[in-house]
């Protein structure tokens, strides 16, 4: 894999990619797919057409997160140390990614 995924790179890459789809929270799924995205398994053509820049993204898209994203996050943050600058073993990557896909469905 190279260099390791940061937790907060995750987390960034995620809110970009509401952001580009336009929805107001970082559902699970974006978060999955920022994953994707930072393995290079997938491009922003692959998520779709983006919401149009004549939208508002300061107050509309991407300003937050649905409640099990947040509380996710916060629990890795602290199984990580609260070190921003963690890298996360392949086998923590599996495990959070299993997390989200589960997090997805109840979402969806």
């Amino acid at each position: 894999m190279g260099e390791g995924l940061r937790l907060s790179e995750i987390l960034t890459t995620s809110s970009a990619v509401a952001n580009y789809r336009g929805v107001h929270d970082v559902r699970a799924v974006d978060v999955l797919d920022a994953l994707s995205m930072l393995r290079g398994q997938k491009t922003l053509d692959d998520l779709g057409r983006p919401l149009s820049p004549m939208v508002s993204r300061i107050s509309g898209a991407g300003s937050g997160a649905t409640e099990g994203v947040r509380e996710l996050a916060q629990r890795w943050f602290a199984v990580l140390g609260q070190d921003s600058t963690a890298e996360l073993s392949d086998e923590q990557l599996r495990e959070l990614e299993l997390e989200l896909t589960e997090l997805a469905e109840g979402e969806a």
